[in-house]
């Protein structure tokens, strides 16, 4: 699924997004929003992938796009994942990707927390990732990035 291939971009766009937000704002005029809500069930093949356990998970995400006059978006995600299998970790997102009118991409808030039900949090990654052509550039704790994905939802 998707969230899989997106977590690490998606928690590193979500740090470059906090970053930009002063640049997008000097834009000025009124922004063009887009809302959005998923709510549904599929067969995990990420964790499937991962930890040789099938399982069928629920996506509810709840997403905000500002489009601005320069060209500048700003998109708030409210996501989890949640599989029906209680052994294996579930997976929030709380955090603002920003892409200014150069494209710069900057994520910021909680890009990613992967909890299971009965032991609490397992790995959390917050702060801000700003994404550049050349590389990017991480503030705050981000374990997410260096730590194997079945050792955190298997």
């Amino acid at each position: 699924m998707t969230r899989r291939l997106a977590a690490p971009v998606a928690a590193i766009a979500v740090l470059i997004a906090i970053a930009s937000a002063p640049a997008m704002a000097a834009g000025g005029g009124k922004p063009i929003v887009k809302h959005e809500v998923i709510h549904e069930t599929f067969f995990d093949e990420y964790l499937f992938e991962i930890c040789g356990v099938e399982s069928d998970t629920t996506q509810t995400q709840r997403t905000t796009t500002k489009t601005f006059a320069d060209g500048s978006q700003t998109i708030h995600h409210v996501a989890e994942w949640v599989p029906h299998d209680p052994s294996l970790a579930s997976e929030r997102w709380g955090r603002t990707d920003r892409i200014a009118p150069d494209g710069t991409h900057t994520i910021v808030g909680l890009a990613v927390r992967v909890y299971r039900q009965g032991e609490g949090t397992i790995i959390r990654d917050a702060g801000w990732i700003r994404f550049f052509e050349d590389g990017l550039v991480v503030r705050g704790p981000h374990p997410f990035f260096v730590t194997d994905p079945a050792d955190v939802y298997c």
